[in-house]
């Protein structure tokens, strides 16, 4: 399940944005979450999940994003910055939005 999906005028992108409310920890289960999560959203774009249901989005760029409220621990943050490479490589750019 995707939590939001938007359009960035400003960027041309369209954004699949998921949405951590819960604080920052190294807990191997809150890391294999969002795992899971960024994978799924990853098979979405890649498996035209995304131009199924949002047709006009077919030769747009694509980026996910994470909203969250607080600053990932380091061991949180080097697992995001691996995502952001591995995602690069199928030309699906990764952000990190820190709320509030």
């Amino acid at each position: 399940m995707i939590d939001l999906v938007t359009y960035d005028a400003a960027t041309g992108e369209y954004a699949l944005i998921m949405i951590e409310e819960r604080p920052w920890t190294d807990s191997p289960e809150q890391l294999a979450q969002l795992s899971e999560k960024i994978n799924n959203y990853a098979m979405f774009a890649l498996d035209e999940g995304l131009l199924r249901a949002y047709p006009q989005s077919a030769g747009h760029p694509v980026r996910i994003q994470l909203d969250c409220t607080g600053v990932p621990t380091p061991r949180a943050q080097e697992y995001l910055d691996l995502t952001t490479g591995r995602l690069g490589d199928y030309r699906i750019r990764f952000v990190v939005n820190l709320l509030g």
